[in-house]
Parts: structure tokens; C-alpha cells; sequence
């Protein structure tokens, strides 16, 4: 990233990963409509996405359910050091445990400067798992854009 501008290196170092983000929920947040009880079960291609019950299963295992293609591993995967001590967010009087509280997020994670500032999941869900990330990915995506673009990699 030499090259890049600082708006996009700010803009790398500020993005707000919130995975598997599937919608809004009520407190606690709705662990057993979810599917906790059954151990959050994989759907099918005609259940993964409607039926709530399979939807927390199915997300962090949609490659059992759809066509996918398999990228290959970075020989060099860069390494993400966590924070000494996490910083307290605080956004109008509420924590991030708030709002995970009210949101059906499977995992959060906020990196700044390269550094993992909060790593947090709900749902049984674990960093060995995959989750569904369209939203990072596309947050990713347009920065890496941006910054092939003004290094004039790519037209």
C-alpha cells in the first residue's frame, strides 16, 4: 500500500467488518428462534435463507449448500495482532455489547491499523468457522479498487 492515499489507507484501517449481519432482532438475541436448541442446523438450497431455524447453521455453511469456487490460501497469510487492552466503544451511550445484544450478528471484528481492536460472536459460532461475509467483502473489494486504481494498476 505505498502508493495508496491516506483517505484510502484511513478508510482500510477504519472499516467496521461486521459478518453474517442478518438483520435486526430483539434482546438476547433470538437464540432459540435461530435454531439453538436443534444445534443450529445446515438448511437446503430451498431452506437456508427463509427458514429461520437453519439460517445461523446455513450461513456458516453455505459452501455444503451452493456451487462455490475455492480461492487458494495466501502462501504469506499477514498476520492480525489483537489490541493489548480493547478499547471501550462507546457510540451514544452504547457499548458494542449492546448492540450485539440487539442485532442477529454472528461475529464483529473492527481492525485499525492493522491491529484487531474487538472480536466478538454469537450463536456458538467460533473464528475456525466460516461466516458469511458479503458486506465486509464488498467493503474490502471497493478499497482495493480504489487504491489499484490511483496506483494506476488497473483503468
Amino acid at each position: 500500500m505505498p502508493k495508496a492515499s491516506a483517505i484510502l489507507r484511513r478508510s482500510l484501517f477504519a472499516v467496521l467488518l461486521v459478518c453474517c449481519g442478518i438483520g435486526y432482532a430483539r434482546a438476547a438475541p433470538d437464540e432459540e428462534l435461530l435454531g439453538k436448541e436443534l444445534g443450529y442446523p445446515v438448511g437446503t438450497r430451498t431452506t437456508w435463507f427463509f427458514d429461520e431455524r437453519v439460517r445461523v447453521g446455513s450461513f456458516s455453511h453455505l459452501d455444503s449448500i451452493l456451487p462455490h469456487q475455492i480461492l487458494p490460501r495466501a502462501d504469506k497469510p499477514r498476520e492480525l495482532p489483537a489490541a493489548a487492552t480493547p478499547p471501550a466503544y462507546i457510540y451514544q451511550g452504547r457499548t458494542i455489547d449492546d448492540f450485539l445484544a440487539r442485532r442477529r450478528v454472528t461475529g464483529l471484528m473492527v481492525i485499525k491499523d492493522g491491529v484487531v481492536q474487538v472480536e466478538r460472536y454469537q450463536y456458538d459460532r467460533t473464528p475456525a468457522q466460516r461466516l458469511l461475509s458479503n458486506s465486509m467483502a464488498k467493503s474490502i473489494t471497493s478499497i482495493a479498487v480504489g487504491m489499484a486504481l490511483q496506483e494506476g494498476r488497473i483503468r
